[in-house]
């Protein structure tokens, strides 16, 4: 109301036509009192009502009542309507609660809180009061109060900085505003106070003389008691109106960084919109010891120390042990005097009822016995704001957590760059450099303090030098800046000072989660660490742990930053061996119960997402596994993983630690050892070594069968078929298969993918009529059962059927549906197979060039899985090269393949 009408929500203006905004004005300016449908008329077309008004008055509140955000609504009442408003819900009423704190400020003798309030009262005025609407009936004498009223406010402000020993910026305004109210006497005092206290006394009585002559022209009258009272006082020179000396506002009381805050610009937008806001008055930045909490808090006090009437100050409670020792120390801080007939809060609270003030209270984190204390004194003390700093969330009413994170990448990098200068001024970022410092600031998990430490060490290591140093970080990371505080000038002492301040309980489960390089669900924690939820919450409060993300199953990851990780497991010392070995017996049964070897594929595929954030602690326990001597724990473990690098790659990892599992098992035969030689088979044979994959496969068959597992007996078959076949020996792979297939039926399994692969032997026979058969009838269980991976399969052998039959069109949409199931499901050598299919299907159509790029492409795919072309169809990616290439000619083919290699490393 304080300008044009307007209706504001939570998004911005409401945009409302000329009707319902006279309408919402009509109802807004009688105070809640009820508005008949009559008067409502009058209000909103001001004496020219259509006959129709009366009802449209009823579909004009029907249409406001949509348009109205939250804490606004309009109340029918008998043959009336009122608009029903939360406190505030009125910019008028906010200048009217401001401008009556302002009063009272000004009668206690704050004057600075008295021009802040009144300041924040003014800004909320857009032009005159109801904007057009002012001039008319309706509005008139609540526009006109409004505007008296803005006046007092002008006045008090002019007063308050008069008193604040301002007068001589005052001087110029107030004669400004005397012109323009000639008949307000306040003003006038206001003025010829502001001069004489200028040492203007002929300027100050000129001005009084020239009132006196206005008055009696206009209004025949003299001028009040007051200002004759005041010319009087300014004639006899009296003491009392000599100036006072300049009071300053009050300045921030906070040191001054040596050097410049880099990055936080988002973070710092944040907190000067809570702090501007005044909602929440108990903020608390919370961090990992060095992420920079202090800094940023500073600065955010810094620019907002104008806004605080009676300023900013810090108080620092690193050095104090005893909690009860908190109040006292913020009183001493500001300069409070104790009082003996109050407790020490009680007496707090008292001093500053009426200060507007922000208090920065740095490293709470190991006095959180005091934090209620905090929270009464900020629930107490209407204008104070108080800024905690805290590794530790305070848990106590009103508190407003604000995560302060590490540094972003690049803001890292540029912190980095600058502190290495302040020690070495040649240092400079360069092309030679410029990986190691992404790689020292990415090792430091972006914390300013690890990098500024790190930075340090410029003048005696090259960035090369020192991340090197850095696979152990914490030995590194000392030397900080002697004017810091012990806990400061390592990183391992920032560290120590949140873990010193844990309970048993919870330093024991923090210490076995160090063994967890990627994270750990709540049931990896509770396994391996005796974890329970209220354990790990306390950790996450205290940032020592992190909530990474969710898993497939939608359960919390808890992780920690890796300079955290690493002082856990140097902590753990001699137990470490104990918690990985934990760890190693937790992923060895997690993956027997996933079972990727013997589940459907729409199963396994679910296993291989569940298993995807776990990837490096697969390999730490793999690691550790091997370490330990337990050849079974080993054998299950490397065995059981073996799909997981088929799908996800690179097939050359997982046949690796396969084979390193078989190599240390000496044991009797049995399925985890048949598993693992078939698992090793088919990674063999996804890269295109048939003599290691029939060498390990046969392995396979024989203990399967001495270990009476049928399961794997039949794989290793299938295995065996595959070699064979992609050898050239079509009847020793059909030969294959149909066991596979006779085991399959045995055991009462649908044999989907032994007909699959009957049918690529078909194929390949030139039986296209068996084959498409076979597959078609493979496709339709897939589809039935949703089986995106099987759907794949299925219909690149299909492909190839059309293709080979002349059907290209066909042909490409097989390959296109089998590229968007492997896709869907991430298996990166299968998206390859069809990419090869639908280079055919583009060589078919003239097309070579995306022909050779699809090529290039494929390869890049199947070079970083570490898989083969034997996977796919050989001759058909002969036949797509001899066209495209003899299209093309040699040099626009390689060129053109090339470039689909690149495309697909930028993918």
């Amino acid at each position: 109301m304080l300008g044009p009408v307007e209706l504001v929500g939570d998004d911005g203006q409401v945009a409302l036509a000329a009707k319902h905004r006279r309408l919402l004005a009509a109802l807004a300016v009688t105070d809640r009192r009820p508005l008949s449908v009559d008067e409502l008329v009058e209000a909103v077309w001001d004496g020219a009502a259509p006959p129709s008004a009366r009802k449209l008055i009823q579909v004009y509140v029907s249409q406001l009542r949509s348009a109205l955000p939250d804490g606004i609504r309009v109340e029918t009442r008998p043959a009336a309507y009122a608009l029903e408003l939360e406190p505030d819900a009125l910019d008028a009423a906010q200048f009217e609660r401001l401008l009556t704190q302002a009063t009272a400020a000004g009668r206690d003798g704050n004057a600075a809180l008295t021009v802040s309030l009144v300041n924040r009262a003014l800004e909320l005025w857009r032009g005159r009061a109801y904007g057009e609407l002012a001039y008319e009936e309706h509005w008139r004498g609540e526009a006109e109060r409004l505007e008296e009223l803005r006046l007092v406010a002008l006045e008090e402000h002019l007063d308050a900085r008069i008193a604040l020993g301002h007068h001589s910026e005052v001087a110029g305004e107030a004669l400004a505003l005397a012109e323009e109210n000639p008949l307000r006497e306040r003003v006038h005092e206001l003025s010829l106070l502001a001069l004489y206290r200028c040492g203007r006394q002929a300027d100050a009585l000129e001005h009084f003389a020239s009132v006196r002559s206005r008055l009696r022209e206009q209004l025949g009258l003299e001028p009040g008691p007051a200002l004759r009272e005041l010319q009087r006082r300014i004639l006899q020179q009296d003491p009392s109106l000599e100036p006072a000396a300049e009071v300053a506002q009050p300045a921030a009381a906070l040191p001054v960084p040596p050097t410049l805050l880099v990055g936080r610009e988002r973070e710092l937008a944040e907190l000067a919109a809570l702090l501007a806001r005044r909602e929440a008055r108990l903020i608390v930045l919370t961090g990992a010891g060095g992420s920079g909490k202090t800094r940023l808090a500073l600065e955010a006090a810094r620019r907002a120390a104008g806004s605080f009437a009676n300023g900013v100050r810090l108080v620092e409670l690193a050095p104090l042990r005893d909690p009860a020792l908190v109040v006292p120390t913020i009183r001493h801080a500001l300069g409070i005097a104790d009082d003996a007939d109050k407790e020490p809060l009680e007496a707090l609270v008292a001093a500053l009822a009426s200060q507007e003030l922000l208090l920065v209270v740095d490293n709470a984190e190991h006095l959180r016995a005091a934090a209620p204390s905090l929270a009464r004194l900020a629930a107490a003390a209407p204008r104070l704001t108080v800024l905690v700093t805290s590794r530790a969330v305070l848990h106590v009413s009103g508190e407003r957590v604000f995560p302060v994170s590490p540094l972003a990448q690049e803001d890292a990098v540029e912190l980095f760059v600058q502190r290495a200068r302040l020690l070495n001024p040649t240092f400079a970022r360069s092309e030679d450099n410029d990986a190691h410092v992404r790689e020292i600031c990415r090792r430091l998990d972006g914390l300013p303090l690890a990098i500024e430490l790190a930075a340090a060490r410029i003048r005696t290591l090259t960035p090369r030098a020192l991340r090197e140093r850095l696979v152990r970080s914490l030995a590194v990371l000392t030397g900080g800046p002697r004017d810091l505080p012990a806990r400061q000038q390592t990183l391992r002492e920032t560290i120590a000072w949140s873990v010193d301040l844990l309970g048993v309980r919870e330093r024991k489960v923090f210490l076995r989660l160090a063994v967890f390089p990627a994270g750990a669900t709540l049931e990896a924690a509770e396994t391996v660490c005796h974890a329970d939820l209220d354990t790990l919450a306390a950790l996450l409060d205290d940032h020592l742990l992190l909530l990474l993300r969710n898993d497939a199953r939608g359960e919390p990851r808890f992780g920690m930053l890796e300079t955290v990780r690493e002082f856990g497991l140097d902590l753990l010392d001699v137990e470490r061996a104990q918690a990985e070995l934990a760890l190693a017996e937790y992923f060895a049964q997690l993956v027997d119960e996933l079972r990727l070897s013997e589940r459907p594929q729409q199963e396994w595929r679910r296993g291989v997402e569940q298993l995807d954030p776990d990837i490096d602690n697969v390999r730490n326990a793999l690691a550790t596994a091997e370490a330990s001597g337990d050849a079974e724990l080993f054998v299950r473990l490397a065995g059981g993983m073996w799909r997981y690098w088929w799908v996800r790659g690179p097939s050359s990892e997982g046949l690796e630690w396969a084979e390193r599992a078989l190599a240390a098992d000496e044991g009797p035969p049995t399925a985890a050892r048949a598993r693992a030689l078939y698992g090793g088979a088919a990674l063999a044979w996804s890269r295109g070594d048939l003599a290691r994959a029939k060498h390990l496969a046969e392995a396979a068959v024989s203990v399967a069968v001495d270990a009476v597992s049928e399961w794997y007996e039949l794989a290793a078959h299938t295995v065996l078929g595959n070699v064979a076949h992609a050898g050239g020996d079509l009847a020793t792979a059909r030969h294959h298969h149909e066991r596979s297939l006779e085991l399959k039926v045995r055991i009462g399994l649908e044999p989907l993918v032994e007909k699959i692969n009957l049918g690529a032997v078909a194929l390949e026979s030139g039986e296209h009529e068996e084959a498409m058969a076979l597959f078609e009838d493979v496709l339709d269980a897939h589809r039935r059962d949703g089986n995106a991976v099987g759907i794949g399969m299925v219909l690149l052998n299909i492909g190839r059927v059309h293709h080979e039959l002349g059907d290209h069109h066909a042909s490409r949409l097989d390959f296109e549906e089998a590229r968007a199931c492997f896709h869907e499901v991430g298996f990166r050598s299968h998206v390859a197979y069809a990419l090869q299919g639908l280079a055919a299907a583009e060589a078919s159509e003239k097309r070579f060039e995306q022909a050779a790029r699809l090529l290039g492409r494929a390869r890049r795919e199947l070079d970083d899985v570490g898989s083969s072309e034997g996977g796919s169809a050989p001759a058909i990616v002969a036949w797509v090269i001899a066209q495209a290439r003899g299209a093309l000619g040699r040099e626009a083919f390689e060129a053109a393949y090339a470039l689909g290699g690149s495309e697909a490393r930028k993918a």
